[in-house]
C-alpha cells in the first residue's frame, strides 16, 4: 500500500531535537500576557506631618533667650526680680529693668516697694509670685517678683539661685569665686543688689518664666551635706553617666566639706600654703568652662580654636578627657574635663604655683583612679 508506506517513511524521518524544544518554549512564552511592573509612591515621615504638628515641634525647640535678674537680700528674706525673653527684645528693656531694680525700697514694716517705669503695669501675685509686672508693647514681656527665706550664708544662696537660672538657659554652673566676675553689684539705698545678665537657650514650658528660683524646697537653699565617705572600691563603668563616682584618694590629701554644686572636696597642705581639689559634674561647652576658669584667675577669654590647642588629651578609663593648665602671678590651676554621658565631670586643683606643681602627679593619679 503506497500511501501507508509513505506515511511511515515521513514519520520515521522526523526527529525531535533539543533545539526544537527550546524554540517551542520560546513560542509558548511569547504567547503569554506580559507582566506589568507596578510602581508605588510611599509618603515619607516628613511629608505626612501636618502643619499643626510641625508648629508644635518648632515650639518645643530650645530658642535663644536673654535673662535679666536681680536678687535683693533684706533681713531674712531674698527678693527675686526676673525678666526673660528673646535676646534683642530683653536687651532693649534693660535700662527700664535696671531703673526698676534701683527703685526698690523697704518700709520700716518690712513691706517692699518699687517705682514702675513709664507704661508698665502691675498685676496681683499668686501662689508662685508676689507680683507680676507687665511691660508695654510687643513682644509681650513681664517681670516676675518672688521671695524666699534666706540663710546665714548669702554667697551660697546667691550661687544656688544663679546656677538654677543658668541651668534654665542651658549654661554651665559657676562657682563662688566666679560671682564677682559673672554678676554685678548695685549699691543703692542701703541695699546690696546682685544683678545678672545672661544669654543662652531656653526650652519653652508652662510656668517657667515665673517659677521661683528654688521652687520645691519651700525655703532657703539647703545647706550642702557633709562630704560623702571616700569610696575605694571601683563601681561598674557602664558608660551611662551614673551619679556615683568611686576613686582612690591620695593619703596626703584631706577630705573636707563640699560646697554647693560640688561632689567632693579635698585639701593638700604644703607648709603654710594649701591647694584645693574639687570634683563636680555639670553641663556646658569646653570653651565656656575653660573661660570660666580663666576668669577666676583674671585671664582673658580665648576662642574655641585656642582652647582646643591648650587642652592635653587625658583619657580616664574608656572616657575622653582634656586637661588644661592655667597660671597667673600668684595662682595656678589644673582643670580636667571628662565626658560623662550628656554632662561633664570636672576635676580641678587650685593653689599657689609651687603647691600646684608639687601636687600634679598626685592629681593625675587621683584623676585616673576615677570610676563612674
Amino acid at each position: 500500500m503506497p500511501t501507508s508506506h509513505a506515511s511511515s517513511s515521513l514519520l520515521g524521518s522526523f526527529t525531535i531535537t533539543p533545539c526544537a524544544i527550546f524554540l517551542g518554549t520560546l513560542l509558548l512564552c511569547g504567547c503569554r500576557q506580559k507582566e506589568e511592573v507596578t510602581t508605588y509612591t510611599v509618603a515619607t515621615h516628613e511629608s505626612i506631618q501636618t502643619p499643626e504638628y510641625l508648629a508644635q515641634l518648632e515650639a518645643r525647640r530650645p530658642k535663644p533667650a536673654r535673662m535679666l535678674a536681680a536678687i535683693v537680700p533684706h533681713g531674712q528674706e531674698l527678693w527675686f526680680f526676673k525678666l526673660q525673653g528673646e535676646p534683642i527684645a530683653v536687651s532693649d528693656r534693660a535700662p527700664e529693668f535696671r531703673e526698676l531694680v534701683k527703685s526698690v525700697e523697704f518700709a520700716p514694716s518690712g513691706k517692699i516697694g518699687w517705682k514702675l517705669p513709664v507704661g508698665w503695669t502691675e498685676t496681683p501675685g499668686n501662689d508662685m509670685r508676689y507680683a507680676t509686672l507687665v511691660l508695654p508693647g510687643s513682644p509681650k514681656l513681664e517681670v516676675s517678683v518672688t521671695t524666699l527665706p534666706g540663710s546665714e550664708k548669702l554667697a551660697q544662696d546667691l550661687l544656688a539661685n544663679i546656677n538654677r537660672w543658668r541651668g534654665q538657659l542651658d549654661l554651665p554652673f559657676i562657682e563662688e569665686e566666679d560671682l564677682p566676675t559673672r554678676t554685678e553689684t548695685i549699691e543703692v539705698g542701703g541695699l546690696s543688689i546682685t544683678y545678672l545678665n545672661i544669654v543662652g537657650k531656653a526650652k519653652p514650658g508652662p510656668g517657667m518664666a515665673g517659677m521661683p528660683p528654688m521652687m520645691g524646697h519651700g525655703g532657703a537653699p539647703p545647706t550642702p551635706p557633709e562630704a560623702a565617705p571616700v569610696k575605694e572600691a571601683p563601681s561598674k563603668d557602664d558608660g551611662a553617666g551614673s551619679p556615683g563616682i568611686a576613686f582612690i584618694k591620695p593619703d596626703e590629701w584631706i577630705q573636707v566639706r563640699a560646697k554647693t554644686f560640688t561632689l567632693y572636696a579635698f585639701e593638700a597642705v604644703n607648709g603654710k600654703q594649701k591647694a584645693s581639689i574639687t570634683v563636680s559634674r555639670a553641663g556646658g561647652s569646653k570653651t565656656a568652662n575653660v573661660n570660666r576658669w580663666r576668669g577666676q584667675l583674671g585671664l582673658e577669654p580665648l576662642s574655641d580654636a585656642d582652647i582646643e590647642k591648650s587642652l592635653v588629651a587625658f583619657p580616664v578609663g574608656s572616657r575622653k578627657g582634656g586637661l588644661v593648665q592655667l597660671q597667673n602671678e600668684t595662682q595656678a590651676m589644673l582643670g580636667l574635663m571628662i565626658e560623662d554621658g550628656d554632662q561633664t565631670v570636672f576635676v580641678k586643683l587650685t593653689g599657689d604655683p609651687e603647691t600646684a606643681a608639687k601636687e600634679r602627679v598626685r592629681f593625675e593619679t587621683f584623676a585616673r583612679s576615677l570610676k563612674f
